[in-house]
């Protein structure tokens, strides 16, 4: 083990010891994240790989679900995972560095902004394209949300949270792993008819669709 990991882990542990952990800067968090040996597994040959970052959540705070980040994460899972794509999740606040590391071909970034009870959108001045309303993508949305639903935490089980004319909105966009643009921001957003409404999974249908077309018709796959 080099002497910089050693240091970090003796650092995190001290912190654990005295509780200051907390006041431990982000830097040396994210270093010790990337040089975990809880990396991703060893990666196949042809297969393609995705990072997945974890996405920013603004819902709210009268929003009664408490991981929005979790539920959007294991959903996309679900959605990207094809029999030559994987995903892995990126958990440091150094994602292209992680993803290197990770042996990723792609980054994932997306956000989900919620509005009650309708108004403008709320996105991060990023969005370079907008899908508009989505009414929903098929049968793909239909199996993204019932496959998803067997996970713990799932867009489908926080969608009890959306309320009748709740304005939700999914950015994303996708770039290689050295952070060069794949795909550009892209903005949709869906308002919900009624109480408990999933009108998330079928943006993150689309954008899971729009995502597997550009990437199976890219080349540029790191082994």
């Amino acid at each position: 083990m080099c002497t910089r990991t050693i240091i970090i882990l003796v650092i995190l542990s001290l912190g654990s010891i005295y509780g200051f952990s907390q006041n431990i800067s982000p830097e040396v968090k994210d270093a010790y994240l990337i040089s975990s040996p809880t990396s991703a597994h060893e990666k196949k040959a042809g297969v393609i790989r995705i990072g997945v970052s974890s996405p920013v959540a603004e819902m709210g705070k009268d929003f009664s679900f408490a991981d929005t980040p979790m539920a959007v994460r294991n959903t996309l899972q679900v959605a990207l995972t094809e029999e030559n794509v994987e995903v892995v999740f990126l958990e440091s606040a150094l994602p292209e560095k992680e993803a290197k590391l990770k042996k990723c071909d792609f980054i994932f970034i997306s956000k989900v902004t919620r509005k009650k009870g309708g108004g403008g959108m709320g996105g991060l001045g990023m969005l370079g394209g907008m899908a508009g309303m989505i009414p929903g993508v098929g049968g793909i949305a239909g199996a993204v949300a019932a496959t998803a639903a067997s996970t713990a935490i799932s867009v489908a089980s926080m969608s009890g949270g959306f309320k009748s004319k709740d304005e939700v909105t999914f950015e994303y966009r996708l770039t290689a792993a050295d952070g060069s643009p794949i795909i550009p921001a892209t903005m949709s957003k869906q308002k919900a008819k009624k109480d408990g409404e999933d009108v998330l999974t079928p943006q993150i249908a689309a954008a899971a669709e729009a995502t597997l077309k550009k990437i199976n018709g890219t080349q540029s796959i790191t082994n």
